[in-house]
């Protein structure tokens, strides 16, 4: 909508230049175009001119000219997320994660899924295409992470629901291709998702 307005300005400024500029200079002939044979000064001037004998449809133009770009961002930024299957708040998390891994301090493991483990008040079952056994975990130091490490240094994050007692092997993942996000199921499921149903 704001590309439209600034184009709609457009329009009509450059329609009050072809007719307004030229008949000033008494040189009415609609073929040629207002600013044809004008230098940048000439140029400037006659927009000038428009502006401030159509200051309404100026300034809302100028307004729409500047703000658009923000609006156009802000979409492909929204598209960006509908492709990579994370919100807004995801992003910064997933941040965090992608640091640790370029630091060397993420580690994953994969566990067996457990249904009959799973708590049904707590972990309802949810009709999701895409699950996943991995556990990762971010050491401070950069050493496996202990398997039943209570202590506030490590952050570790189960992205399944087994609650298994198994000790799991623990790799070191270098970068965020090693891990799997759930939420993302493709652009164009991750885009039929965000339609209201």
């Amino acid at each position: 909508m704001l590309s439209y307005g600034t184009y709609l300005a457009y329009v009509l400024l450059a329609e009050a230049l072809q007719t307004d500029v030229i008949n000033e200079t008494n040189e009415i002939n609609p073929g040629v175009h207002w600013n044809a044979g004008k230098i940048w000064a000439e140029f400037s001037h006659s927009w000038g001119w428009a502006f401030a004998n159509n200051v309404r449809i100026g300034a809302v133009g100028m307004l729409a000219g500047m703000t658009a770009p923000l609006a156009w961002g802000l979409f492909l930024y929204h598209v960006y997320l509908v492709w990579a299957g994370m919100t807004t708040n995801e992003s910064s998390k997933w941040a965090d994660w992608r640091d640790d891994a370029a630091d060397g301090l993420v580690f994953r493991a994969e566990r067996k899924l457990d249904s009959s483990s799973r708590n049904a008040e707590m972990e309802p079952f949810v009709d999701w295409p895409i699950s996943s056994t991995q556990q990762l975990a971010s050491t401070p130091d950069g050493e496996l992470p202990a398997t039943q490490r209570s202590d506030t240094n490590t952050r570790a994050t189960s992205f399944s629901a087994d609650g298994a007692a198994e000790l799991p092997q623990w790799r070191r993942v270098k970068s965020l291709d090693e891990v799997d996000n759930l939420y993302d199921l493709g652009f164009w499921d991750n885009f039929l998702d965000t339609l209201p149903t």
